[in-house]
């Protein structure tokens, strides 16, 4: 239950003992170097923070970019199916302007629009001896106009 005594070696077995020499340069450089590596760290921090933020603006960029194409091309379908609506009216025959305080409406009354020509219902095409028939029969109703201008909303009459 006591210490084990180490075995003593020949001197042959023993590995030669290593001689430490002082240099005076070596060792100001490595109690100097803490503040230069210090402050390199920080610089190569930096540096990549940079470059990091250059990254996401970029992407950013590039985002902003896609989204403008994309409403671009949302924009030209829908102006495409205006034309199309557009060419699909046969008459329009009745415009009233309405002037209110803060905005002007227009109202356009259409009376046909053929969207069974393009096949937009999935009906079939109508045929021509039933359409007559409606023309005749159809009694249109008289509508009532409103009034050309409105009073300010926001005053009460009281």
């Amino acid at each position: 239950m006591g210490r084990k005594k180490k075995k003593q070696r020949d001197g042959d077995d023993r590995r030669p003992r290593l001689v430490l020499s002082f240099n005076e340069d070596k060792r100001r450089e490595y109690l100097t170097g803490f503040h230069k590596r210090k402050v390199e760290r920080k610089k190569a921090a930096i540096q990549e923070l940079k470059q990091r933020l250059k990254e996401e603006q970029r992407k950013l960029r590039e985002e902003r970019h896609q989204e403008y194409l994309k409403m671009l091309a949302e924009r030209e379908e829908a102006l495409e199916e205006a034309d199309e609506l557009d060419r699909l009216v046969t008459a329009k025959t009745e415009s009233v302007l309405y002037d209110h305080p803060n905005h002007t409406v227009t109202v356009t009354t259409i009376s046909n629009l053929d969207l069974s020509g393009a096949r937009l219902l999935g009906l079939p095409p109508p045929e021509q001896g039933a359409q007559a028939e409606e023309e005749g029969s159809g009694v249109e109703k008289p509508t009532k106009a409103l009034p050309r201008k409105s009073k300010d909303p926001l005053l009460s009459q009281r």
